[in-house]
């Protein structure tokens, strides 16, 4: 099935927005006196609606919804960039749209309305306040967004608009409102009962001396369906308030139980590496991601990996079929980070059809696409990239630079929040 990405899916968006308002306004035919600026405050704030509807159903995290993105990694991105667009919309709408002199009831719940979620989308948005205010606490402020989007639907239906005069667009806008609403109170009020957790115990940890952990969980009873290279949400009892966070599963999906490799980033991450121990029971909720080498378009593929982005590899390496020509590229900074250097060598020892490159950038330097491919090397390949922002955006420039299409490069964000 083919993916929505964000280069479709925000000009797709605009498009039928604008589609829709163009129709509305030629089949128009009432008493309703506006002007231009009346045009464009609304559709601004009609989009600003219908953009933050679509941010609720992602935050479902169904499947289907999920399928439709290519993975809930990408869809979480796009969620974060609806939300700033939505903003600037609504500010937008607050500069552009001429002011009644009659008072009502929705002048000031429109007002607090753009404050509220002004507030809570720079509070998720700028790098700076991720770094200072803890998970938990931006969680549970991110959970009023629905309330104050429901505050802002309030203000619209009491203030006089143009969009309540042209049914087509009166029906997409609040339609799209309705089911946002409908995603935000499933998400807020019932995602638990309907996603139960799966019940583990951490069975064992293995500290590595550069800030990464190897966790290894044995399920209470069932255990968790996953392809390779997915990833779940886990929590540890005990550890900050069982908080939910993302781990790519680093074990082979016929193993019985979940390995999880990860390295000290942030409070949450830190606080696994000194405060958890064995037999900590643990909830996984998943499995997610659409990070799958099956399902490339080309069996000659190129594997790019960047310190802890080994993970999903790891997974990989063990469903490569002889079918497969595979060259895996691990860059660390120097060769004693590479954990995983032995595991990965004995399997590929058993493949003849898979080349492993590891590259420690101490000794090495960088690690560039040049070293290796030639443009003519790289046609009828499929490229797969796990690791840092910078070194992927590097890696994808180089190889858009020798004529790969970005259709045929694969990647992981690091990075929900």
């Amino acid at each position: 099935m083919r993916t929505i990405k964000q280069e479709h899916y925000f000009p797709a968006i605009i498009a039928i927005h604008f589609i829709l308002w163009w129709i509305a306004l030629t089949l128009y035919n009432g008493t309703y006196e506006y002007t231009s600026k009346n045009i464009a405050g609304e559709v601004f704030s009609s989009w600003a609606v219908t953009v933050f509807a679509a941010n609720f159903i992602m935050a479902t995290r169904a499947k289907w919804v999920e399928r439709i993105f290519g993975g809930l990694d990408k869809m979480y991105m796009i969620h974060r960039r609806s939300g700033i667009i939505a903003v600037v919309l609504l500010l937008l709408h607050f500069i552009v749209v001429p002011r009644d002199p009659v008072y009502t009831i929705g002048k000031p719940m429109g007002f607090y309305s753009m404050v509220l979620i002004l507030i809570g989308v720079i509070l998720a948005a700028l790098p700076l306040f991720k770094r200072i205010i803890k998970y938990n606490k931006w969680l549970n402020f991110h959970k009023l967004m629905g309330i104050f989007y429901i505050l802002g639907i309030a203000h619209s239906v009491n203030v006089p608009t143009l969009t309540s005069e042209l049914p087509i667009v009166r029906g997409y806008v609040y339609g799209m409102a309705l089911i946002g609403i409908a995603a935000w109170f499933y998400k807020a009020f019932l995602y638990n009962l309907f996603n139960r957790k799966l019940k583990y115990s951490v069975d064992s940890i293995k500290r590595f001396g550069n800030d990464i952990s190897e966790i290894v969980l044995k399920p209470d009873k069932k255990n968790l369906t996953f392809q390779a290279g997915q990833f779940a949400f886990v929590s540890f009892k005990g550890i900050n308030r069982q908080e939910a966070h993302p781990f790519t599963i680093s074990n082979h999906p016929s193993d019985n139980g979940l390995r999880f490799t990860i390295k000290a980033l942030g409070d949450y991450t830190s606080n696994l590496q000194t405060s958890l121990n064995e037999g900590v029971q643990a909830k996984v909720e998943g499995a997610f991601g659409c990070f799958n080498f099956k399902k490339a378009k080309y069996k000659k593929q190129l594997w790019l990996a960047g310190g802890i982005g080994i993970t999903p590899y790891l997974s990989f390496l063990k469903e490569v079929n002889s079918d497969y020509d595979v060259t895996l590229v691990w860059s660390v900074k120097k060769k004693e980070d590479a954990n995983y250097n032995d595991e990965i060598e004995a399997e590929v020892s058993q493949k003849s059809n898979v080349k492993f490159v590891l590259n420690d950038s101490d000794t090495k330097g960088q690690f560039t696409i040049d070293r290796l491919y030639h443009s003519v090397d790289l046609k009828n390949q499929s490229i797969f990239i796990c690791g840092p922002e910078a070194m992927r955006e590097s890696y994808i420039k180089q190889l858009l630079q020798k004529g790969v299409s970005i259709r045929d490069i694969h990647y992981e964000e690091f990075s929900f929040r």
